[in-house]
């Protein structure tokens, strides 16, 4: 569904990467490439596949204007499939783990790919999974996992101004990682903004996370990184109709955020 949305949309779309069991993940583009680009990902953990929902929308709403946009709705295609539907692409760990589906956030080798970053990489306190399972196994190594290396690599070489990242559940938003002072009240005043827009609680403090996009991002390109947590109360798994206020409050981010980087 989501590479037939992209195709259709009229956006620039290619891949930019392959997953664990050969599926590409989708990027589209809109805007100019020149001046300030943002990077928007969705979908990384396989329980929350239907954040893609909310980038799509963002694609087909966004205006022209100076900058440009890259919105990858689907970061972990493997995981998502096999929430939606138990398509285990003859992967023998997901076939293994059928039963755990509904639960599942990480990709089909079992590797949390927001703990797979290189971004202070194994320290996180709720990161203490040593094999692969269900989500928290943060991998043998940085950017191990396919779509984890792809996505870095891709960010890398757009550099973008900001970020932003869509997980669910708790109607909250996350910014902070070990900044200096002068990021760090940068990067807060961007966070604050980006919150109240969409109409979530901004919380500070680093949260004892790591291996993160958005740790990434902060960390490796000095940039501000946001993740979002949509879904402001409710009890996984949830269905496309929860994220229905979602893709309303966060139809025009996009727009509002290059508005916000270029100081309108």
């Amino acid at each position: 569904m989501v590479e037939r949305e992209l195709k259709q949309s009229g956006a620039d779309v290619t891949s930019i990467g392959k997953s664990v069991c050969g599926n590409d993940i989708w990027c589209a583009h809109r805007g100019e490439y020149g001046g300030k680009q943002l990077i928007i990902t969705a979908a990384i953990h396989a329980r929350e596949c239907y954040t893609a929902l909310v980038v799509l929308r963002q694609l087909h709403d966004f205006r022209y204007g100076r900058g440009g946009v890259y919105f990858i709705p689907l970061v972990n295609p493997d995981g998502a499939a096999f929430f939606e539907s138990g398509n285990t692409f003859s992967h023998p760990f997901l076939r293994t783990n059928a039963h755990m589906r509904k639960s599942w956030k990480a990709n089909a080798d079992g590797v949390d790919l927001n703990c797979n970053f290189d971004a202070n990489f194994g320290t996180g306190a709720q990161q203490s999974t040593t094999a692969p399972a269900a989500h928290g196994y943060v991998g043998k190594y940085p950017h191990s996992a396919p779509e984890t290396k792809a996505l870095a690599e891709f960010t890398l070489s757009v550099m973008p101004a900001a970020t932003v990242s869509y997980h669910c559940m708790g109607g909250e938003l996350y910014w902070q990682f070990f900044q200096d002072q002068a990021r760090r009240q940068r990067d807060n005043a961007f966070a604050a903004a980006v919150a109240k827009h969409i109409g979530v609680k901004k919380v500070d403090g680093e949260l004892d996370s790591a291996g993160g996009y958005k740790d990434f991002c902060v960390q490796k390109l000095g940039i501000p990184a946001v993740t979002i947590e949509l879904i402001k109360r409710g009890n996984h798994p949830f269905d496309p109709s929860d994220y229905e206020d979602d893709i309303q409050a966060n139809a025009d981010l996009p727009n509002f955020i290059l508005d916000y980087l270029y100081g309108e």
